[in-house]
């Protein structure tokens, strides 16, 4: 079974595939101070409760957090006696990365680049919610020719209840209306309300460049969310990133 592990700023996001369908996918707090064997233990026992903590024969890892490389390169080999693979310049894609510095674009994007590109066969574009709101572009026949990166929805609340003396941190939840009537209802219908704007805005200027025609997928802890506001994007898969990093260790 592979074991694909996408490890954010903020969550680690964690999938078993047997070969045929994901088995279990899901996501754990991201604490770069934690090591191997605190690690093991917390995937071991997830992976038990569903059936799959013996069948682990390879592990293929993208990492925003430097630091978490080896930890997860010791997890897999030592803990889990199983190959591991880790995402990063050498390593077949199958796309090509046409940046000004292809070592700089992050696993996690190209990963998302290759299972978008792979389900729509053409021009696309994936956003990813997490700590930061990424755009990644693809041009048919498969190469990843920009990338666009903006604060997160949960990073803008944060850094507005932190830097202002009275507003309060907010529960990220749809408001009903862009009139707030209230101070949580104001910095909702701002704030998620206008990151739906900036996300929708920086799409079509992408799909503008690729010369007019793209289709877009949404992915992330927020994509759900947001997905109802969202006029151009398609497509919605949590996940996305882990079918990436599925078919990036194919390919190796």
């Amino acid at each position: 079974m592979l074991l694909a592990v996408d490890i954010g700023n903020t969550w680690i996001t964690l999938g078993g595939h047997d070969g045929q369908a994901w088995r279990a996918r899901f996501r754990l707090r991201t604490v770069p101070d934690k090591t191997a064997e605190e690690y093991a233990v917390l995937i071991g026992e997830l992976l038990r409760a569903r059936g799959l903590a013996e069948g682990v024969t390879r592990v293929v890892v993208a990492s925003a957090v430097p630091p978490l490389i080896p930890v997860f390169l010791e997890l897999g080999e030592g803990w889990l006696g199983a190959e591991v693979l880790v995402v990063g310049p050498g390593v077949r894609t199958g796309i090509a990365i046409r940046t000004d510095h292809p070592s700089e674009v992050g696993p996690d994007l190209v990963a998302n680049a290759v299972a978008a590109y792979a389900r729509f066969g053409e021009n696309c574009i994936a956003v990813d919610f997490g700590t930061a709101t990424s755009f990644v572009a693809v041009a048919a026949p498969g190469a990843l020719v920009g990338v666009a990166i903006a604060p997160g929805l949960a990073l803008g609340l944060e850094a507005l209840a932190e830097r202002t003396a009275q507003l309060p941190r907010v529960p990220l939840a749809l408001p009903a209306s862009v009139l707030g009537k209230n101070t949580v209802a104001a910095v909702q219908a701002g704030t998620i309300l206008g990151h739906a704007a900036l996300v929708d805005g920086v799409v079509r200027r992408m799909r503008a460049e690729l010369g007019g025609k793209a289709h877009a997928v949404a992915t992330g802890e927020w994509a759900m969310l947001l997905a109802p506001l969202l006029s151009e994007v398609e497509a919605v898969d949590p996940w996305l990133t882990l079918e990436g990093l599925r078919l990036i260790s194919l390919r190796n």
